[in-house]
């Protein structure tokens, strides 16, 4: 819809000075079920590496939703190599070969590039046991890499922001063995590595409760302790997957819930790391002040080459985004009834029953997300209508816009005087004045 959604955003760092087109050599690799992976994958050799070392692979996910098209896939994954700033530029950062698989996204409740509980839960198909598949292919780019007279070692980097940060987060705990260290962000829903939290059976993808009777063997806690990782989140970030389906089921958001109750997703990230701090002195977390769903691809590099052959826990000066400018709250300044906005773009998408809100800067999208975009409408300080969520944004233009159905607006009119107030449940996100009305005509 519109100019608004959700997809090249989580790929953009807000520190443009990382390489704007990747110059080294694509190589692409079909599926080998023989070999143990069923799906293809693409290596990306920097003219940056030092091939007089041994090298570690870098290793992330794909952040591409394709669902149907392998082919379509490839030339996604090669665009993004040659020409976004994203994690694809670690690998030139740090100047080692990159794996990334050519996984596709299936269809609801499978969630595969984030290897969700759907996914995980799997014994038999395409999509079984990912983690072991990606074991098979960075196995199988050794052996390639080799060929080439590229030695690389045994165990391997993990880059991932988004959804790439949660399949990452996920790897570590699966196959910690075989990580030499991680970066990871853009990820608050953290994997706690616990069976149960105060008398909580932690369930897959919220602990290790059921870990065994999927995985077949025991989180190895010891393994996962020794590897170096840099895990951070924006400070404004609300991209929160909870309330979508084919992230999570009810059965794992109940028990989420349980663990944090109902909070927004900065305060699921600070009782993340507060539960994490003892179990995890290996990994350095950090909140960039003012930032919200994007990454800074600068530490990260800096992060992997200290730790380019493993070792203890080298911590690293963040780059201070503090006076970066505050992206939230995001202060809504008129309200407008139906087509009354003066949307120019796409004035086609305004609806008779809008309500429409005026912010004072451009819209981040993941203010849409259902926990953080959430409204009252009130008449004297009394709710008329209560718990209406945002549909979409008009994100240049600075409009939110709320379609409210025929019974919603019938509600409205059966009251004599017709003008209303708006009161937001989150104003640390949306801050809306109590003295800003509408009227319904």
């Amino acid at each position: 819809m519109k100019k608004i959604l959700l997809t090249l955003l989580a790929l953009l760092g807000v520190f443009s000075s990382l390489y704007a087109q990747s110059t080294g050599e694509i190589l692409t690799f079909p599926a080998n079920p023989g070999k143990g992976f069923n799906w293809g994958y693409v290596l990306y050799l920097p003219k940056t590496m030092d091939t007089s070392k041994k090298l570690p692979i870098l290793f992330t996910m794909n952040n591409e939703d394709e669902e149907d098209s392998e082919e379509e896939l490839v030339k996604k994954v090669i665009k993004d190599l040659r020409h976004n700033y994203s994690q694809y530029g670690i690998a030139d950062g740090v100047g080692v070969p990159m794996l990334v698989p050519l996984l596709l996204q299936d269809k609801e409740p499978f969630h595969t590039r984030q290897l969700n509980r759907a996914v995980f839960k799997l014994q038999e198909g395409p999509f079984a046991h990912l983690d072991r598949q990606m074991l098979a292919m960075l196995h199988d780019a050794r052996a390639v890499l080799k060929k080439r007279g590229i030695l690389t070692q045994k165990k391997f980097l993990l880059a991932g922001f988004s959804t790439p940060g949660v399949f990452a987060w996920h790897f570590t705990m699966l196959q910690p063995e075989y990580v030499l260290a991680a970066v990871i962000g853009g990820h608050q829903h953290l994997m706690l590595p616990l069976t149960t939290y105060t008398d909580i059976p932690l369930i897959y993808p919220v602990g290790t409760y059921d870990f065994e009777l999927y995985t077949g063997k025991a989180f190895n806690r010891k393994a996962w302790q020794k590897i170096p990782m840099f895990v951070v989140s924006g400070g404004d970030d609300y991209n929160d997957p909870l309330p979508y389906d084919h992230v999570y089921r009810d059965e794992e958001r109940a028990v989420f819930k349980q663990l944090y109750g109902e909070v927004n997703l900065q305060k699921i990230w600070r009782k993340a790391q507060e539960i994490l701090g003892p179990l995890a002195p290996n990994i350095q977390f950090h909140t960039y002040p003012h930032l919200g769903h994007e990454a800074v691809w600068e530490d990260q590099i800096e992060f992997l080459k200290k730790h380019i052959n493993g070792g203890h826990l080298q911590p690293i000066v963040p780059t201070d985004t503090s006076a970066h400018p505050a992206l939230l709250p995001l202060r809504i300044t008129v309200l407008y009834w139906g087509k009354n906005a003066p949307v120019v773009n796409d004035r086609k998408y305004l609806g008779e029953n809008d309500l429409i809100l005026k912010a004072d800067k451009e819209i981040p999208y993941w203010v849409l997300y259902k926990n953080t975009c959430e409204i009252d409408v009130l008449q004297h300080t009394q709710p008329v209508l209560e718990n209406v969520f945002c549909k979409g944004a008009f994100m240049e233009e600075k409009f939110l816009q709320i379609r409210l159905n025929e019974g919603q607006v019938q509600q409205l009119r059966s009251y004599q005087d017709r003008t209303f107030s708006v009161r937001s449940h989150h104003p640390e996100v949306l801050e809306i004045p109590a003295d800003l009305t509408f009227t319904v005509k």
